[in-house]
């Protein structure tokens, strides 16, 4: 199965996928509606494979609700409303751990290199 993760922002979003347990960080999506981004998704389901979404859930440090994680529950309600098999999991720390594991030689991929930790956990955890 390959997953596909995804973290969410309002301004970007970056995606990452599972291809026979590498995870690839894609091209970061900006200024995409919803449609749009499920409509990318799907695109990237029939380019690899399809899997469960993994969505990235923003809490504090201490577990706490962030001012986001309403907007990403709404997202992931709205992907599996369109047939997504959707998990929603604690991204805490992973741009940070992105930016770490870069060098900071990131660019403007940071994003879809935060999706690739939220992803690496996945796997991990599952």
């Amino acid at each position: 199965m390959n997953e596909i993760a995804v973290d969410y922002g309002t301004k970007r979003v970056g995606v990452a996928v599972n291809l026979r347990g590498v995870v690839i960080p894609l091209p970061t999506l900006e200024g995409l509606s919803w449609t749009a981004l499920s409509g990318r998704l799907k695109d990237i389901q029939r380019e690899n494979g399809s899997g469960p979404v993994i969505l990235g859930l923003p809490l504090t440090g201490q577990g706490r609700e962030t001012e986001l994680c309403g907007e990403v529950r709404k997202f992931a309600a709205f992907l599996m409303e369109r047939g997504f098999d959707v998990k929603l999991i604690r991204e805490t720390g992973t741009t940070l751990e992105a930016r770490q594991g870069s060098g900071n030689r990131c660019g403007g991929n940071l994003d879809s290199l935060a999706a690739s930790v939220i992803l690496k956990r996945y796997l991990g955890s599952s």
